[in-house]
Formats: structure tokens, C-alpha cells, sequence
């Protein structure tokens, strides 16, 4: 008789959702990845506005003016670049807490699904050993009956 395992379809659920969190990882990571690169090209625009400004202080006093509102807008898109990158941050993590659940979960029924098999198998070797006991106390007794 073979071995069936009761819960196969919640281990086969179990690692669906399992792949489908690691997608959602993946999906997040990309995302902060993305967000992380917006904030380091912003970085490069502030100190580029604040070096144009520091050139409109010393050559064109006229432009500062212009220099200090852009960099000024460039300083809050950095802010608000960082705060991307920090709540990305937050969601990457939520997902990998995510994805760890569903591995133990998934481990858990794979852990389940060996204990069964072993434990089946150690039944069916002592269920061939009591038939190996009978065909050999079944030849004895006829041994002895024709001795």
C-alpha cells in the first residue's frame, strides 16, 4: 500500500503562498531599489544646485536669489525622496516577515510529511517482519509434523 499524506494539499497551499510571497519580496525589493536610486540621482542634483549657488554668490549676486529656491526645492524633493526609501524600507520588511511565516509554515507540513513517511515505513517493516515470523513458525510447525 502506498503512502498517502493526509495534508498534501495544504503543504502544496502552503507552498504556493510561500512563492507567492517570495514574488511580493522580490516585487518590493525592486521597488526600494528603484526609490533608493530616485534619492542618490536627487543627492547629485541638491550638491550640484548648491555648488551652482555658491558660484551665483561669488560671480552673478543677481541669479542667488534663483539659486536658493532651487536648491531649496531640491533639498524638500530629497526629504521626501528619503522618506520613500524609508517606508519602502518598512514594507520590504513586512514582506520578508511575510515570507519567513509561510516558510515555516511550509517547513512545518514538510516536516510533518517525513515523520509520517518514517513512521509508515517503520509500520509497514514490522508488519513484513510479523508476516516473516508467521511464514516461519508456519514452516516449523510443519517440520515438526513430519518429524
Amino acid at each position: 500500500m502506498p503512502f498517502k499524506f493526509r495534508l498534501e494539499a495544504s503543504l502544496r497551499l502552503a507552498e504556493q503562498e510561500m512563492d507567492i510571497e517570495q514574488g511580493l519580496l522580490a516585487q518590493e525589493l525592486r521597488t526600494l531599489r528603484e526609490a533608493a536610486e530616485q534619492k542618490d540621482l536627487q543627492a547629485q542634483l541638491l550638491n550640484a544646485a548648491l555648488e551652482k549657488q555658491k558660484i551665483a554668490c561669488l560671480e552673478e549676486p543677481q541669479m542667488l536669489s534663483l539659486w536658493q529656491r532651487y536648491c531649496y526645492d531640491q533639498r524638500n524633493i530629497l526629504l521626501k525622496r528619503e522618506k520613500e526609501v524609508e517606508e519602502q524600507n518598512i514594507r520590504v520588511e513586512k514582506q520578508r516577515e511575510k515570507l519567513l511565516e509561510c516558510r515555516i509554515k511550509t517547513e512545518k507540513y514538510k516536516r510533518l510529511k517525513e515523520k509520517k513517511i518514517r513512521l509508515f515505513h517503520i509500520a509497514e517493516l514490522k508488519k513484513e517482519q510479523t508476516e516473516i515470523d508467521e511464514i516461519a513458525q508456519n514452516l516449523r510447525g510443519w517440520k515438526t509434523q513430519e518429524d
